[in-house]
Order: structure tokens, then sequence, then C-alpha cells
């Protein structure tokens, strides 16, 4: 396989996701959501309406955690960057505990759009996950 050079905003936006499954593997949402959302972020997560604001996220991914979420594996398959936005799409996967030793996996893609903040840094401003199966 021939090595392909990333530029410095895809390779950012790629550490970002590699963050997110980790801090979910680590069941840390405040990092999670500190490192990965933007202050006046919104998620749009299949089932549920709108959720706004890291607050509001850091509560939803908490009751996720306390409703048997495992794990939330992402892999971005396409970046696009122009200026102070960007936006990742891909794919998920999405485990929990539905009862005492019982697994569930549900998949989906994701589209994520990111604005660079004023330190410099890039935050997703909206996340929205949609359910295949």
């Amino acid at each position: 396989m021939p090595f392909l050079a990333l530029d410095s905003t895809t390779r950012d936006l790629q550490l970002l996701e590699e963050e997110f499954v980790r801090s979910i593997r680590r069941r840390d949402p405040e990092r999670l959501v500190q490192i990965f959302y933007a202050p006046d972020a919104e998620l749009q997560a299949p089932g549920h309406p709108a959720i706004n604001g890291r607050d509001a996220i850091l509560e939803w991914f908490r009751r996720e955690f306390d409703n048997g979420l495992i794990e939330l594996k992402r892999e971005a398959n396409h970046f696009e960057a122009e200026h102070s936005l960007a936006c990742a799409s891909g794919r998920f996967s999405l485990t929990r505990e539905t009862q005492p030793g019982i697994l569930c996996t549900k998949e989906g893609c994701f589209t994520s759009v990111f604005r660079r903040q004023p330190d410099g840094h890039w935050r997703v401003v909206i996340d929205c996950l949609t359910l295949v199966r």
C-alpha cells in the first residue's frame, strides 16, 4: 500500500476522531465532550430531538453510558476542509448491553461539521448520526 501524505487539517480531524473512540472506551464523557464538541454544538442522534450545547451533550452521553452503552466506534472515510470549516463523514457502530450479558450492535452513518475555534483547535458544531440497520 502506498504511503499517503495527509494535510495538517485532515490529520487533526483524524486525531479528533481517534480521541472520540478512546474517550468512549474509557467511559469518559467529560473528556469526549470537552475535546470533540464546540460550546454551541448540536448533536443529532437517532430517535432524539436535537441536543444543543456541551452541557446537554454531556448529559446525553452520561445517560447513554447509564443505559448500557459499551462502545461507539467511528470510522471517517471522507474529509473536506476550507478556511475555518471542515466536515468528516463515515460509518459508526454502537454497541450496548441491553440485558446482563446480551449485547446489541447497530450501525449507521455520520456527518460531522467542524469549525476552527479561536484557539486554533477544530471542534464539532454539528454531529449527525443516522442508523442504517
